[in-house]
């Protein structure tokens, strides 16, 4: 469960680190860089996802009450296994299968 849940922030952090930039309409992640020095920090990532965390969160959130508890992760969880399910038969029509290889005596 533990791998799930780090698997899932990460996940979660990927996404908000690369979805911030073409939300706000720029080509690079050079904005993070809010004091001009040529590095980012942390503090600069958290800055500047800020707002775009915020409603990541409250979609989380299912009961508001503010905090993520064990069931709103699990309601997330499930979800995200309802929608791998979806993508799964929606994708099974192009894969192909390959046939198993058969060994000659």
């Amino acid at each position: 469960m533990r791998a799930l849940q780090t698997t899932v922030v990460a996940l979660f952090i990927a996404l908000l680190l690369s979805a911030t930039p073409a939300q706000a309409g720029e080509k690079s992640v050079g904005s993070f860089d809010t004091n001009g020095d040529g590095q980012i920090t942390f503090a600069e990532v958290m800055q500047r996802l800020e707002k775009a965390a915020r409603p990541a969160f409250d979609s989380m959130d299912r009961n508001r009450d503010g905090v993520i508890s064990d069931k709103d992760f699990d309601d997330v969880r499930e979800g995200v296994e309802k929608l791998e399910r979806w993508f799964e038969e929606l994708l099974k029509p192009f894969l192909v299968e390959e046939e198993p290889e058969q060994m000659e005596i």
